[in-house]
C-alpha cells in the first residue's frame, strides 16, 4: 500500500479591488469643490465562502438525501425479508423479489459508499454495512457462526458478532448462493437461513437509521458540523480537504480494488475477488460509483467545484479538463457489454481492452485532481492508495 501525504500546493489569489478616496481642493471663494467619497468596493467572495457553498450544496443535494434513501431501502429490504420468510413453499419468483430488494439497497449504498466522515464511522458502521475486500473470509465465517447459533437470531445479536456477518456481503451469500442445498428455497436449514436474513436486514435498518438521524438537522445535526467546519473539523477548509481526500480514495478504490485487481494481467482474470461474485452486481455498482464521482465534483448539480474553479479561481481550463475526464469515465463504463457477466468480461479479450481503457481514464482523472486541481484551490490532500500502476 502506498501512502500519499499532504501534497504541496500553491494558492491562486483573487485580486483585491482598491478603493481610492477622491478629493479636490479649490483656491478659494466660489471655486471650492465639496470632497466626495465613493462607496468602498470589497471582493465578491473568499475561498471560505466558496467552500461553504460547496459543502452546503453537497450536503443538501447529495449526502442527506442519500442517507435518507439508504434508510428507506433498508426498511424495504427488512420488510421484504420478513414477508418472504412467512411464505410457505416460497417460489423462485418470491426469492427474486427479495433479491431485488437487496440490489436496491446495495445500489443506494454504492452511491454514498465513498463518504468516510461522521456517523458512518461510529461503532464500525462502515464495515458493518459492507466488509470488503475480505481476504480472510470474515464474511463466510460470520455467516457460519450465525447459522450454528442456537439462540434465535435478532438484530441485536447480529450487531454484536463479527462485522463480516452483518451487512451486504453476508446477505449476498444467503440470497445468491450457488448451491441448491444452501438455497433459501431448498436448504434443510432454510428456516435458520431466513432467520439470519431477517436479523441482518433489521440490523441494517438500525445502522442506517442511526446514521440518518445523526446527520439530520432535527437529530444530531452533523450536517451543521460539516458545513461549519466544526467538531470533527478544525475549519471549513479542513472539512473540504477531508471530503476531497475521501473522493480521491474512492477514485483509487474503484480503479484498483474493483477493476485492476480482478482484471489481473491476463485472462481469465481473478473473478473470485470481484466485489459481488455471487450476485454479479460488480459492473452495476461500478456504474453507480462513476456517477457518484461526478456528483461529488458538481455538488450534485449545485454550487460545485466546476463553478468554483471557473468563477472564483478563474481556472476554466482545469474545470473543463476534470469535467471531460469524468465524462470519459462514464462513457467508458457505459461502453461495457451489460449482457455479459463480470466474469465473462474479465475473460473476453475485447472486454478486457475496454476495462483497461476505463482504468486508464480513471488514472487520468486522478492525475489532474492530484496536480492541477489541488494547486489551483490550495487544497491539501492525503490518502492511502492500493495503486497497481
Amino acid at each position: 500500500m502506498t501512502h500519499f501525504n499532504k501534497l504541496p500546493a500553491y494558492k491562486v489569489i483573487s485580486p483585491l479591488l482598491l478603493t481610492f478616496a477622491l478629493s479636490a481642493c479649490g483656491g478659494g471663494g466660489s471655486d471650492s469643490t465639496t470632497p466626495t467619497t465613493p462607496t468602498p468596493t470589497t471582493p465578491t467572495s473568499t475561498d471560505t465562502a466558496q467552500f461553504t457553498l460547496w459543502l452546503t450544496d453537497l450536503a443538501n443535494n447529495y449526502i442527506l438525501p442519500s442517507y435518507q434513501d439508504l434508510q428507506t431501502k433498508a426498511q424495504a429490504l427488512a420488510t421484504q425479508s420478513s414477508h418472504f420468510c412467512t411464505i410457505d413453499n416460497a417460489s423462485n419468483a418470491d426469492l427474486q423479489t427479495l433479491q431485488q430488494s437487496w440490489v436496491d439497497f446495495n445500489t443506494s449504498w454504492q452511491d454514498i459508499q465513498w463518504l468516510k466522515v461522521g456517523p458512518v464511522l461510529e461503532s464500525s458502521r462502515l464495515f458493518r454495512i459492507q466488509f470488503w475486500p475480505d481476504s480472510n473470509d470474515a464474511v463466510g465465517r460470520g455467516i457460519d457462526a450465525l447459522l450454528t447459533e442456537t439462540e434465535t437470531l435478532t438484530a441485536d445479536l447480529v450487531a454484536g458478532v463479527n462485522v463480516g456477518g452483518q451487512g451486504i456481503p453476508a446477505l449476498e451469500i444467503l440470497l445468491f448462493t450457488e448451491t441448491s442445498q444452501n438455497s433459501l428455497l431448498l436448504a434443510t436449514n432454510k428456516a435458520k437461513r431466513c432467520e439470519a436474513v431477517q436479523a441482518i436486514s433489521d440490523n441494517l435498518v438500525n445502522i442506517t437509521t442511526d446514521i440518518n438521524t445523526e446527520w439530520a438537522s432535527t437529530g444530531g445535526n452533523y450536517v451543521a458540523s460539516l458545513i461549519g467546519g466544526q467538531d470533527d473539523f478544525t475549519s471549513i477548509k479542513d472539512a473540504v480537504e477531508e471530503l476531497i481526500t475521501n473522493w480521491l480514495e474512492f477514485v483509487e478504490k474503484v480503479k484498483d480494488e474493483k477493476l485492476l485487481e480482478p482484471l489481473a494481467v491476463n485472462a481469465p482474470g481473478i473473478p473470485t475477488i470481484a466485489e459481488f461474485v455471487l450476485s454479479d452486481k460488480s459492473l452495476v455498482s461500478i456504474k453507480v460509483n462513476a456517477m457518484a464521482i461526478s456528483k461529488i465534483f458538481s455538488a450534485n448539480n449545485g454550487h460545485g467545484f466546476d463553478n468554483i474553479l471557473i468563477e472564483h479561481f478563474e481556472q476554466q481550463a482545469i474545470s473543463n479538463d476534470i469535467t471531460a475526464k469524468i465524462t470519459a469515465i462514464t462513457t467508458a463504463v457505459d461502453a461495457l457489454d451489460t449482457s455479459m457477466s463480470f466474469e465473462q468480461l474479465l475473460n473476453d479479450e475485447h472486454s478486457r481492452l475496454q476495462l483497461t481503457k476505463l482504468i486508464q481514464k480513471i488514472r487520468e482523472l486522478r492525475d489532474v485532481i492530484t496536480a492541477d486541481f489541488v494547486q489551483a484551490t490550495d487544497i491539501n490532500i492525503g490518502f492511502n492508495s492500493n495503486d497497481g500502476d
